[in-house]
Order: structure tokens, then sequence, then C-alpha cells
């Protein structure tokens, strides 16, 4: 069932109480590309705690928390015996569980040494690992994400750390007038940023749909798909089945085909994740179901990707350096129509973390 979310806000704080979490912890969140986890240890900032990432000599990922119970050494900055951490300080050992496996100087081994082990699971190029309580980890909760995997489709992906809230990206993704001026000439039409937007919510899922018909391709569009000076019509649905995850499914019909082929489709998949309350990981793919196996069309579609991602994150950086520059108070920040499905998401998340505080 599809419900209004309600022009409401949250009550005040309580006072003298620790301001809230911007995310929640009860989720399934992208810790990594799958190609970047290794048996060289890789260090995650991940809802504020340090993750140490590596894969075991079968080629399992492990996650645990990045700090020796015994001073806090960095385990990333210590080396791999066979699948165990041995501690470049003081050399604790570490299994894939979390649990010390030997002391120096000791044979005994106190239960209490041991580090958080996370739940992890690879589906596709993302690596997925979850944050809340471990009996809570049920791998039917990690959204799906279409294109990725099975035929009949390819994709690219890429990673960039950005040093902005993560829900500014989420913000970002879902108000698509910024094409038209952030990345015009690629992404970006004139026409695209006057179309109007649909949102819905259904239980915690958001979705925003926009149609634009009649008009010029964008150029990122425009050579692979062969339709250039062509009249198209332009859809754009995103869904946000978890706060981890911005699902896109992007169509293009030509008006005017030449063959026999009329509709293009991509995929697009963002997997937004926190490091923290500023700071954030953005993993992303792009599939498509047309010239999969033409590597010009694969590059021509990166190529543009990046450039287009390069300027969000340039943007969200700037942002987040003016802000934390400026020490004025009184400045008044705006929203029009198109922010509306930002908001939304940010009533989401909000009533997710405060059912969680309020069931801990």
């Amino acid at each position: 069932m599809t419900r209004t979310v309600p022009e409401t806000t949250a009550g005040p704080a309580v006072a003298g109480a620790p301001p809230a979490r911007s995310f929640p912890l009860r989720q399934w969140w992208v810790a990594a590309l799958g190609d970047e986890v290794g048996r060289t240890m890789i260090q995650r900032w991940i809802c504020g705690a340090p993750v140490v990432l590596y894969r075991t000599q079968a080629g399992e990922p492990v996650a645990l928390d990045d700090r020796c119970v015994h001073r806090s050494f960095p385990l990333h900055r210590s080396t791999l015996e066979g699948d165990e951490i041995v501690c470049g300080y003081h050399g604790y050992t570490y299994g894939t569980d979390g649990r010390c496996t030997r002391l120096p100087a000791t044979d005994r081994v106190p239960p209490r040494a041991r580090v958080r082990s996370y739940p992890v699971i690879e589906r596709g190029p993302f690596v997925w690992l979850w944050t809340g309580p471990v009996e809570q980890a049920d791998p039917a909760l990690i959204p799906e994400t279409p294109g990725l995997e099975g035929e009949g489709w390819t994709h690219v992906h890429g990673y960039y750390n950005i040093r902005a809230p993560w829900l500014d990206l989420h913000e970002n993704l879902l108000d698509l007038t910024h094409f038209t001026y952030l990345h015009a000439g690629n992404v970006g039409t004139p026409e695209w940023a006057a179309v109007p937007l649909e949102t819905s919510v259904e239980g915690d899922v958001l979705r925003v749909s926009r149609v634009l018909r009649a008009a010029p391709p964008p150029a990122i569009y425009a050579k692979p798909m062969e339709v250039g000076g062509h009249l198209v019509d332009r859809w754009s649905v995103s869904e946000i089945p978890t706060p981890a995850v911005h699902v896109a499914h992007a169509k293009i019909v030509d008006n005017e085909p030449v063959g026999d082929r009329t509709d293009y489709n991509l995929k697009i998949v963002h997997a937004v994740t926190p490091e923290g309350e500023v700071g954030l990981h953005q993993f992303w793919a792009i599939a498509r179901d047309f010239r999969i196996d033409d590597q010009s069309v694969t590059d021509h579609l990166n190529t543009g990707t990046i450039k287009a991602f390069t300027e969000d994150v340039e943007a969200l950086e700037a942002i987040q350096e003016l802000i934390e520059r400026d020490a004025r108070t009184d400045h008044f920040q705006f929203s029009s129509p198109s922010d509306k499905p930002g908001l939304t998401l940010r009533k989401i998340v909000a009533a997710l973390v405060a059912r969680e505080e309020s069931s801990a």
C-alpha cells in the first residue's frame, strides 16, 4: 500500500542527550568491491567503526574490527599467517571469527580476548557487511541489485571515498535537476531540469519516477544507442529499498528508430555506506542490455559516468568544506519541490534509527 509521508519533523532533543545517529545499524552495507578484497588487508570505516577486510586462502571474505584488543594497533597494518592476523605490534593472533588464538609469552588465552567479527556476504561485484546484532544478520535482507548478475547484461563498476555526509549523496542522486547544470553536455539536457516527478513510499521503500517525452537524448547515451539527432522518451525510476542502496532504472525509447531496436535499458546501482557522520563510501555499477559485447560502448559509458560522478564528488566536498569553514549561524537553507524525495528519505532513515533506539 502506498502512503503519503506527513509533513512533520521529529520533536526536540532531550537536553543533554547525545546527538542521534544519522544512520541505522541493523542494515547490510556494501563494505567493498569484490576485486578490492584479497590477501592484502584493507581498512574501511563503516558506521563509525574501523573494519579490516581480507580473504582467506580459500577465497572467502572476512571482516573484523580493525583494533587489537591489547593496545589498539590497527590490524590492517599487521600480517596474515594462513587465515589468521598476527598483530604487528605485540603478536596477538586472531582467527576469522575474531577470537584471539595466541598470545605472546603465555599459553592461556582469555575468552574476552577477541575482536568483533562481522557477517559478510559477497554478491555480484559487492561485499556486503552487517552492522547490527549478529543473530539478526538475515541474508534475505540484502537488497536486490538488478542487472549485475545473469545473462543479457554487462556492467562497469567503481568506487569513490567522499568527505561529505552520506545522506547528502542520496539527496544528490534523488534530485536529478542538477543533471542540467552540473553535468551539462553529458548526462544533462536543458529539458531534464523541468521534468515533474512522482514520489511514493511503501513501507520503508522510497520510489521516485520521472518521464521526459519527445526530447533530444543526453550526450552520454546518444552515441552508444545510435539515437543522435532523434527525439526520444527518457524514463527514470529510482528505488531505495534500504538506506544502503539506490537503484535507478533508466530507459531511452527511440521515437525515430532506424532499425528494429526501439528501447535501451540501464540499471544504475549506487551503494552508499556511511563512514560516520561525515565521510561516505560510494560503490557504483552501471549495467546495460544493449551492445553488451561492444568494448567501445563500455568505454564510452565508463568515461561519461566517471566524469559525472567526479563532478558530484567535487560538488559535495566543496559544500562540506564551505559548511565547516563558515561560522555564521543565521544561514537559511531553502528547499523546493524537487527536494521532496531527499527530505522524504531523511524522514524514513530517522524513523529507522528511532525504532532501533527504542528497542535497544
